[in-house]
């Protein structure tokens, strides 16, 4: 039977009364409706997007667990689906206004207007054209060339950049993205960019260790008027020592003091991910319940980038012909660091000896074995840093030098420079503004570097140093890469700095513990110690994981030794 419904009769107005307003709807707040606002695009809820998630679905077969930080849209509308392929209108006037099958031709008479010619599909004319502009070499036709080929969609037609990966993916290693039913560890670098932590954590000085020269006031007088040549020294072979084969890391891990240890040049590399363009890559290895993050040796880690964030960075085309390619200027780069590190040493006397912490540490360190060779003036701090309740992170650290202030303490500092190789393509000349604009020089520079300034701040966070020297390296002429001049040094304390170079210290300290964590729930097996490769990747901004063999990355260094003993052995039959 049919059931009339309550009806509420509102007598002394039109609509419903108050009290006939349905219970869940009476506190939703009121939005105004007009017929001439324009509702939104339509999205239909029935197209899957399987397809599109597969890449960040963490745990297709496996139990369930908690949600990555790193996994893109994870919203509550990602079952929404945009079917609004409206295309925008062209503006009337500006780049895109021209009709795809019209071109403007000046080639006409003298006094008469444009000639417009209509062109089909395939470009060419459907009449005929002026007598003027048949032979392109013509005087009208040839300016007509070239002003159409200077059209405002010209600069769209350039191909993308594919850059190369720093490290060749073998087809053994298996790829931890959730593709074969394993839980996926990719990470997203937009995403690192939001992470933040609550607050920093405290450090700890564990062991302070090596040699350390006083600074030299010689080049602090370097000037652009007075510009002191940087001394050609010879550079010696980076220093590498892995954090798992590291004496002093060793004794800490078995007496339980951290579960992640590393160095600082790795850990700042994942704090300045976000920053990142080219590739880079770095090995994780877990013995037991203790992390390793190590810098592969020969890494392009160690390389110092040249204009890496540069709208127009240099590439390797003709690398061995080219001065200004990127792995010119990246060798050139970490000479001309090595050299302004060593003259700001005071070698007039003996370097101060460091030697603070625990007695069992230092002894650990002394009696480590001379391979690697430490660089003389070159000193070593063990930070302990807790970034949860049960997780604590050990860092080494490089110091470079010490120098006295005024009160008569000693301040710890790091030296890095910064290098000018041709004014047309960085677009500031440094002799002519870094007298009177030096913001504008180092606003240059950020742009340009972002990535290694970030990574120069985040190691001399880090070292919990007093200050960064950085220096100002000019080449003598935009030809010459093998001489070089000093313009200007200048002190920063790295709180300061890190501010001016927007570097957020609550972000990198969140992007640290949000990489340890999921770094501590790696699938492990029943090996002593499982190996695991982090690469950037090259054309995406995305962090891969790997799984590869405990012997990955060994028949590196036998080949780099190989080829020197043959290389000897070459030189003693030439003799």
């Amino acid at each position: 039977s049919f059931a009339l419904p309550q009806i509420n009769d509102n007598a002394s107005g039109w609509g419903p009364t108050i009290d006939s307003c349905p219970e869940k709807l009476k506190y939703l707040p009121y939005a105004p409706f007009s017929k001439n606002d324009r509702l939104g695009r339509a999205c239909e809820w029935i197209f899957t997007r399987d397809r599109e998630r597969k890449h960040w679905t963490r745990n297709k077969g496996g139990a369930e667990t908690e949600a990555s930080p790193f996994v893109i849209e994870q919203v509550d509308d990602e079952g929404f689906h945009l079917v609004d392929t409206k295309t925008t209108a062209k503006p009337k006037w500006g780049p895109g206004s021209r009709r795809p099958g019209m071109t403007n031709q000046r080639g006409g008479l003298r006094g008469q207007g444009p000639q417009w010619s209509d062109r089909g599909r395939d470009g060419q004319s459907q009449q005929q054209k002026h007598p003027a502009q048949k032979d392109p070499r013509s005087r009208y036709g040839a300016r007509g060339a070239r002003m159409q080929n200077r059209g405002f969609d010209s600069w769209r037609d350039k191909p993308q950049r594919i850059r190369v990966s720093s490290v060749e993916v073998k087809p053994e290693w298996t790829a931890l993205d959730g593709e074969k039913g394993n839980e996926d560890f990719t990470m997203s670098l937009p995403q690192m960019e939001k992470l933040k932590a609550d607050e920093d954590p405290r450090a700890e000085e564990l062991a302070f260790v090596g040699t350390l020269y006083n600074m030299s006031k010689a080049i602090d007088k370097a000037s652009v008027r007075t510009a002191i040549q940087l001394k050609k020294m010879q550079e010696p072979k980076p220093f590498h020592l892995a954090s798992i084969d590291d004496p002093v890391i060793k004794k800490l891990a078995s007496q339980g003091k951290a579960q992640i240890f590393t160095t600082d040049i790795a850990l700042a590399v994942l704090m300045s991910a976000p920053r990142s363009v080219i590739s880079w890559d770095m090995v994780v290895q877990r013995a037991g319940s203790s992390i390793f993050l190590d810098i592969r040796e020969g890494s392009s880690v160690y390389d110092t980038t040249v204009n890496e964030t540069a709208q127009d960075a240099p590439d390797d085309d003709l690398k061995d012909q080219n001065m200004n390619s990127m792995t010119a200027l990246a060798t050139e780069a970490g000479y001309i660091n090595y050299c302004y590190s060593q003259q700001n040493l005071d070698k007039s006397e003996s370097p101060a000896q460091m030697s603070k912490g625990d007695a069992t540490l230092r002894e650990s360190w002394s009696q480590r074995g001379q391979d690697p060779q430490l660089p003389p003036g070159k000193a070593f701090r063990y930070r302990k840093f807790e970034l949860d309740d049960d997780m604590t992170l050990v860092v080494r650290c490089e110091v470079d030098a010490v120098m006295q202030t005024k009160d008569g303490s000693n301040a710890l500092l790091t030296v890095k420079a910064l290098n000018e190789f041709d004014p047309k393509t960085s677009g500031i000349d440094w002799r002519q503004k870094l007298e009177s604009q030096r913001a504008a020089v180092l606003a240059n520079e950020l742009k340009n570097n972002r990535n290694k300034l970030a990574r120069w701040t985040c190691q001399a966070l880090l070292a919990g140093v007093d200050y960064i020297k950085i220096g100002y390296v000019s080449r003598a002429h935009s030809k010459d890469n093998t001489t070089h001049f000093v313009l200007h040094n200048q002190l920063y304390r790295p709180e300061e700095f890190a501010k001016q170079i927007d570097l957020k210290i609550e972000n990198i300290w969140g992007i640290a513990t949000t990489v340890m964590k999921r770094l501590m729930q790696l699938p492990v097996d029943e090996s002593p110690i499982c190996k695991y490769l982090m690469l950037k990747d090259p054309n995406r901004p995305t962090v891969n994981l790997y799984k590869v063999p405990a012997d990955a990355f060994d028949y590196e260094v036998e080949d780099d030794d190989n080829d020197a003993v043959q290389g000897s052995d070459d030189d003693s039959d030439m003799e």
